[in-house]
């Protein structure tokens, strides 16, 4: 059965041997980690520090931002990830 989803970004759904049924009118989250990418270096910085929430979004999102960051130059400042570090921003 096809599908076509309006919201899924997870970059797993973009392997056709898996999901040759699905398709998406949304770009990956790989699209959205190059973006911040662009982002740092034209704002100058060298440095960057992630925070991410648990599950596939926030875990797939910064493992894509980290791999584009890599390959871009960027060095990593600190990394935090799951509810009880991101509590503290809440506030």
């Amino acid at each position: 059965i096809p599908q076509i989803s309006y919201a899924s970004t997870a970059p797993e759904l973009s392997d056709d041997r898996r999901y040759d049924f699905f398709s998406r009118v949304v770009p990956p989250d790989s699209f959205q980690a190059q973006a911040m990418v662009d982002i740092v270096k034209a704002m100058g910085w060298n440095y960057v520090s992630t925070i991410a929430s648990e599950g596939s979004y926030g875990e797939k999102g910064v493992e894509a931002f980290m791999q584009i960051s890599r390959e871009a130059g960027l060095a990593y400042k600190r990394q935090e990830q799951g509810a009880e570090q991101i509590q503290y921003f809440e506030k």
